[in-house]
């Protein structure tokens, strides 16, 4: 019997952070829609901030490492708009704690798949 192409923790690794995408894209549509404070995302600040969640799902869906690879980094960025956002203001700062723990998770989900992708299609090597 062949082993499964994808050890079980890489799919649920992968569920996680495709996942994890889109609920912080909704949660930067609700602060513009909901959101009660003077800086909330509008316009051009907020089609920039949506995209890259979006752009990596299909990457992701696909198991490419880099796509993994650009959440990851993407999820860092959000991580510190978020962290910003939440200590300057106190009227979104529900939604900016959610895209904080959303952004870490993805963070630690997309960096652990990244890793065990590598581990997975490593050359080996000739020991001499």
């Amino acid at each position: 019997m062949n082993p499964p192409a994808h050890p079980v923790t890489v799919l649920w690794l992968r569920r996680v952070i495709i996942g994890v995408q889109p609920l912080i894209s909704a949660s930067y549509l609700g602060m513009a829609f909901w959101g009660e404070g003077v800086a909330r995302p509008q316009g051009a600040w907020l089609f920039t901030l949506i995209l890259p969640t979006l752009l990596v799902l299909s990457g992701m869906w696909k198991g490419q490492y880099s796509a993994f690879v650009w959440a990851a980094l993407a999820d860092l960025f959000y991580l510190m708009a978020a962290s910003t956002d939440a200590w300057s203001s106190n009227a979104d700062r529900g939604f900016n704690i959610a895209i904080l723990a959303l952004a870490i998770i993805g963070f630690c989900a997309a960096w652990a798949q990244g890793i065990i992708f590598r581990r997975n299609r490593r050359r080996p090597t000739v020991r001499h």
